[in-house]
């Protein structure tokens, strides 16, 4: 019975045969029959969205290099080598997707040393070591082993492969986001006074709520937008009962707990940047991932309702100017996206951390009224009707047509 052969996995984001690539390659297969594939991450950096002009232009590209380099490491292994650019960008992304497709007996990471920090992603051998597979740097001068203790082969199908689990960035995300955010500060005030539940019970109601909502939504495999939205309005009643807590029952002052929320933000954002250095919300298609990111959902609305409530009430400037301040703040931020190229990523949180206060201030100004203040005096049960209308007309709108989901149909469109 012939030796089975050993299957190697080529990771590289420029692709040429580099003497040293294909002496590591000849080395493999010395060794007995060899089974080559070449992965090259997206070039398109990961903030880009998936229908940017120049996406699938990079991944053209790469592919054409691509295929003009197979020839001589088919050579070199002395068999065919198959060759694909991911749909990923991150490579740790790129690697354990492909893992899930078919089992590998070891990696081999090759990149110009020059380059080695900028594609790494801040040290990819030391983030590939978890999956217990021998790994060789090639960085065009020398071969580092940065081999595991235990060889342990990572079969194809382990843990859950999963289509982003957010929707894209469109005109409706953005909607929805602040008649959310709107209902939050709304719904929060009918529960707790309408209803007479009280600071207590409502805050343990939407608790419970919020765990169920989350539970289907960890269960989910891809981008559900009934499921999705229903979990970002319990959470913005729960993040704006966070601050409420604190300020109604323990006394702690908005201009406190303001840049409290700031700093576990910032916490948040700095520990998820740590595991995955990346906080593109277009690559949430992990399970720690998806929990980051709803950890940072959380804190964003408890940090946006401290702020909304501290400029609209502890500064007395009212809803109105509030509105004002805050629509200006998020115009600027997409000014800056647009014409001064922000990044991206930037871009989106900080939106996103404004959204919150401008809605929040959007419905007080609708459900209150007051002579300091302002407001239209429509009160907590019809502005909250009215918003959740609208958000339930929005989302079964996006669910038939699925105009912001993540639709990858082959790498190079991807």
């Amino acid at each position: 019975m012939s030796p089975a052969s050993t299957r190697v996995l080529v990771v590289t984001d420029r692709i040429a045969a580099a003497p040293d690539l294909i002496k590591e390659i000849r080395g493999h297969a010395a060794n007995g029959p060899l089974d080559v594939r070449v992965l090259v991450p997206n070039p398109a950096p990961a903030e880009w969205h998936p229908t940017h002009p120049e996406r699938r232009a990079k991944a053209m590209d790469a592919e054409q290099v691509l295929r003009e380099t197979l020839p001589t490491l088919r050579e070199a292994a002395g068999a065919d080598v198959d060759g694909f650019v991911s749909t990923r960008h991150d490579p740790m992304d790129a690697i354990e997707e492909r893992l899930h497709e078919e089992p590998v007996d070891a990696l081999v990471l090759a990149m110009p040393a020059r380059h080695l920090e900028g594609w790494l992603h801040a040290d990819l051998p030391h983030r590939v070591r978890h999956l217990g597979l021998p790994v060789t740097v090639v960085t065009g001068s020398e071969l580092i082993d940065v081999t595991p203790g235990a060889h342990r082969r990572f079969e194809p199908g382990v843990g859950r492969r999963m289509l982003n689990k957010v929707p894209e960035i469109t005109l409706f995300f953005w909607v929805i986001k602040i008649m959310c955010t709107t209902v939050g500060e709304t719904a929060a005030d009918y529960l707790n006074d309408n209803l007479g539940f009280g600071l207590t019970w409502t805050t343990v109601v939407t608790g419970v709520l919020l765990v169920i909502f989350l539970a289907v939504q960890f269960r989910l495999l891809k981008y559900v937008p009934g499921v999705y939205w229903s979990v970002v309005v319990v959470i913005s009643v729960f993040g704006t009962l966070i601050t409420d807590n604190m300020t109604d029952r323990y006394n702690v002052p908005l201009t406190t707990s303001t840049p409290i929320f700031a700093v576990i933000l910032a916490i948040v954002f700095a520990v998820w940047w740590g595991f995955e250095r990346t906080l593109s919300i277009h690559t949430i298609f992990t399970t720690r991932r998806e929990a980051f990111y709803w950890l940072a959902i959380l804190f964003t609305f408890a940090l946006g309702t401290a702020a909304g409530d501290l400029v609209a009430e502890q500064f007395s400037l009212g809803y109105g100017v509030s509105i004002a301040i805050f629509g200006g703040v998020i115009a600027l931020i997409t000014i800056a996206y647009y014409a001064f190229k922000l990044n991206a990523v930037l871009a989106f949180w900080l939106a996103y951390i404004m959204t919150r206060p401008l809605g929040a201030s959007i419905g007080d100004f609708m459900s209150q009224h007051s002579k300091k203040y302002g407001g239209l005096g429509l009160g907590t049960t019809g502005t909250s009707y009215i918003f959740l209308g609208c958000i339930l007309a929005l989302v079964v709108f996006l669910s038939i047509t699925r105009r912001d989901a993540t639709e990858v149909k082959n790498p190079a469109a991807a």
